[in-house]
């Protein structure tokens, strides 16, 4: 698989030895808690484990591949997002990931918070186990506010857009994932409760054009901006305020003392604030897996109280243990608690077939609005159009059936 895997081996005398691949960037907190993890895991299980490095972006297709040529590693990390990408994929019959509803005990289901669960299934078969969860936020540097009213929860967008014509304002706004807020915001969703597309009704597009605006007509966002440049630009405190997650604070905060996090601003015209995508992370067992059982275990040890209050710590990430709700560490920490009402405050991200489509068909509407070739209504209006054209052609496999359980 070239340059998109790295593998870390841990070497035990063990008949059971099963591969996780995981998504944390290298050299990162979250890549060395997780190492951490299942280190531990081995040490406690005599489970020879060998652990995979995949990137983010790459993951999905390279686990499809994969399982297509019979060599999908037993268990990997996938987000709620891409649930609807792998649902209706079929190797020799079989769905691509273990229904881990006969694996889990009532017991062990109900120490997760029920949204969690649920974000982890497609249509009625749990694919994963839900370890964190998280969502955009504004994040900015304190020290570039001297003299000025810092970002709060009671900002506007026209407060954000004044303070962002004095210290700067990032984010990538032909990126679909960061709209995502501005469409909830403005009283827009994605889909209707039966699964219909509706990316051009309901504030729509008067909530793309707002944010295209940003950069296209008062060119508060620098023109072209990206993931990366919006990143580095911050690090450089070159900008003072970026609409980011919390995967990035440990990162920001080596270079900025007084880092702030607050609440995406209030629509000006309804009061409502801007509600980001929350999607979920969670650990999925390979249908191909030989050793289905130890992987759950390993997924019930990734996604343990112990294991989600570390990453929570260290890394910002939000945990779906309902143990750690009331954790008096975690609600001492202003970071992760402020990330917790942000996402309070967002939208689950849908774990259907359409969800995992939406990129795609609105990856050209984008183009055309922010190359000023059609306007933001027509642009939306096509890829609403085109969605729906995807969905009525994808090809949709039979129920998948379920087995009885191991434990």
């Amino acid at each position: 698989m070239g340059e998109s895997t790295e593998e870390t081996n841990s070497v035990v005398d063990s008949e059971i030895s099963i591969e996780v691949w995981y998504t944390f960037a290298a050299e990162t907190i979250e890549e060395e808690v997780f190492l951490d993890s299942v280190e531990s895991f081995v040490e406690e299980t005599g489970v020879d484990v060998k652990a995979t490095r995949v990137s983010y972006g790459d993951s999905d297709q390279l686990f499809m591949t994969a399982a297509q040529g019979g060599e999908a590693p037993d268990l990997i990390r996938i987000s709620s997002d891409s649930l609807g990408k792998f649902g209706e994929v079929r190797v020799d019959g079989a769905p691509l990931f273990e229904d881990l509803r006969p694996h889990l005990t009532p017991e062990q289901r109900n120490k997760f918070d029920s949204v969690s669960l649920e974000s982890m299934r497609y249509e009625d078969s749990l694919y994963a186990v839900p370890a964190s969860f998280d969502c955009l936020s504004l994040i900015y540097n304190k020290a570039l506010f001297d003299g000025m009213e810092e970002p709060n929860e009671n900002w506007t967008l026209d407060d954000l857009m004044t303070a962002g014509e004095q210290v700067g304002l990032e984010f990538p706004v032909k990126n679909a994932y960061w709209w995502f807020p501005f469409l909830g915001g403005y009283g827009g969703e994605l889909f209707d409760e039966n699964g219909t597309p509706t990316l051009d009704e309901d504030g729509a597009a008067e909530s793309l054009e707002w944010m295209m605006d940003l950069e296209l007509v008062h060119e508060i966002v620098p023109e072209g901006t990206q993931k990366i440049s919006m990143e580095n630009s911050f690090e450089a405190w070159d900008t003072g305020m970026v609409i980011d997650g919390p995967w990035n604070w440990a990162r920001y905060g080596k270079g900025i003392d007084n880092l702030g996090q607050t609440l995406l601003p209030k629509v000006s015209e309804n009061g409502d604030h801007l509600s980001p995508l929350v999607t979920y992370k969670g650990w999925a067992v390979s249908k191909q897996s030989p050793q289905k059982v130890a992987a759950t275990n390993l997924a019930l040890y990734l996604s343990s109280d112990e294991v989600q209050k570390e990453f929570a710590l260290q890394t910002y990430t939000i945990p779906t243990a309902q143990n750690l709700k009331q954790d008096s560490d975690i609600l001492a920490d202003p970071v992760i608690t402020g990330f917790i009402e942000q996402a309070e405050l967002g939208t689950p991200a849908p774990t259907t077939r359409g969800m995992s489509m939406v990129y795609e068909a609105l990856a050209p509407a984008f183009e055309q609005v922010y190359t000023e070739t059609s306007s933001a209504s027509e642009a939306l209006a096509m890829a609403d159009e085109e969605l729906e054209r995807m969905l009525s052609e994808a090809d949709w496999a039979d129920d998948a059936e379920l087995i009885d359980g191991y434990r």
